[in-house]
């Protein structure tokens, strides 16, 4: 589970800008203690829910895809330094000349495998600048693994272990490999050497999803290859009921559709004839449906609806339960961008709080702007960051709820509707707006004429 997120120079954040999810003292709300907002790892009280809230624009997706740069860095191994498709896109501030073209920073601290590690890495112009991991089990010192540098004027990769923690046969395949946009870590997955803390670590990041637009998932693949098809069966069905859905069965199922000459003509334009034959044999694409089982006017009957005639809004739920039964079963960090889309306040309060009662060590990272989120009961204040960001400079900043200020009776929404954590829209005054508006009028008429 990730302890604490540090990034600077990357995108919006300009500044330093600490993500901490350690829970603080706040204690759960009276008849909502069967919700485990955190697990107690290596004496860390760790969140397994976080909420970034705040205005269009203001960074929230930004940290996302600061998790989504981590995992490529880390898992993605390149081959070429120079090739544009294995290049390291630049993350760095462009809003000031203090900040282009200088390194982006990322440290992470998480803990897996019983052992809490820290790992930072300072990238730009497709070069990793520094790569350090370090790894502390218990309550002992920490243990440098490895300092990866790069020598600019050489033009060479260094990579020194000073505990030793990694075997020398080890250590030589890791310099061997390892270029100026390759991390030390995605070399281990290729190479298949031995090094426990590397595969470790590896195994943690490659695990990480992170979901953007998950209304646009094609909701069929979440159900079709899966290995545990009928354990997932058995959950969602009965969860279904209990959040007010009369859909009592699914069934899922692969078309293979011929194409008409003119569809397969501009395909082998596009990929050539040897590989269009290999994606489509026989002139066939798969097309994967899914089909939902609802009571009919009868006791012996059901109705089937495909997926174009159920709602959206179930569409949704369903797909935020697989999201998150994936990543409780995996124990893996998942990321979702504009989050709880179409679902009923109260319906997405439930299925948090299954989750949380039934879920180990998950960690789930939701951006929105649903507020209702914060009047869910049980709702742990600790669990939101409010994102915000400086109309003038474009940096982005993030502030947590001071539980000394604000008594666990007040009302968090009103307070941030209030613009007590900065982070709504920046509206002109009243008089000003509508004098704006007969404005616009004005030009809308003129541009009719």
């Amino acid at each position: 589970m990730i302890e604490q997120i540090v990034l600077s120079n990357f995108l919006s954040f300009k500044n330093e800008t600490i993500f901490d999810f350690t829970a603080t003292m706040e204690k759960p709300r009276k008849g909502f203690e069967f919700m485990k907002w955190y697990e107690d790892i290596n004496r860390k009280k760790i969140l397994k829910f976080q909420f970034l809230f705040g205005n269009n624009a203001t960074g929230k997706s930004n940290f996302i895809v600061a998790l989504t740069a981590l995992k490529d860095i880390i898992c993605e191994r390149k081959s070429s330094k120079t090739a544009d498709d294995e290049k390291i896109p630049d993350s760095y501030f462009k809003l000031s000349a203090d900040s282009i073209e200088k390194p982006s920073n990322i440290t992470i601290i998480f803990h897996t495998a019983d052992i809490r590690y820290t790992y930072f890495v300072s990238f730009c112009n497709n070069t990793i600048i520094k790569e350090t991991l370090q790894k502390q089990v218990g309550t002992r010192k920490p243990v440098e693994i490895y300092v990866r540098t790069f020598n600019k004027e050489k033009d060479l990769t260094e990579v020194n272990f000073p505990s030793n923690t990694i075997k020398e046969e080890a250590q030589s395949v890791i310099r061997q490999y390892v270029i100026k946009n390759t991390s030390v870590i995605s070399v281990y997955d290729e190479k298949n050497f031995e090094s426990q803390d590397l595969k470790n670590v590896y195994s943690y990041f490659d695990s990480l999803a992170v979901f953007y637009k998950y209304d646009e998932i094609s909701l069929p693949s979440m159900f079709i290859n899966r290995k545990d098809k009928e354990a997932l069966k058995q959950i969602l069905l009965p969860l279904l009921s209990d959040l007010g859905s009369n859909i009592i069965d699914y069934e899922t199922n692969t078309l293979n559709v011929k194409m008409s000459d003119v569809e397969a003509s501009l395909f082998k334009q596009a990929m050539g004839e040897e590989e269009f034959n290999k994606q489509f044999p026989n002139g066939e694409r798969k097309i994967q449906t899914i089909r939902f089982a609802h009571p009919a006017d009868t006791p012996s009957k059901i109705s089937w609806l495909n997926e174009n005639e159920e709602s959206n809004g179930t569409l949704n739920m369903i797909r935020l339960i697989i999201m998150l039964y994936d990543a409780s079963k995996r124990n893996a960090p998942l990321g979702i961008d504009e989050c709880s889309s179409g679902i009923h306040q109260q319906t997405f309060g439930r299925i948090i709080q299954f989750f949380l009662a039934t879920s180990n060590a998950m960690q789930i990272f939701m951006s929105s702007q649903q507020v209702s989120i914060m009047e869910m009961d049980g709702f742990r204040r600790d669990t939101v960051k409010f994102f915000d960001k400086n109309r003038e400079t474009g940096v982005t900043t993030c502030t947590r709820i001071d539980l000394r200020k604000y008594h666990k009776n007040q009302s968090i929404v009103n307070a941030y509707l209030n613009n007590s954590f900065g982070c709504l829209p920046h509206f002109p005054d009243m008089e000003t707006w509508k004098a704006h508006l007969a404005d616009y009028r004005k030009q809308m008429q003129s541009t009719d004429q």
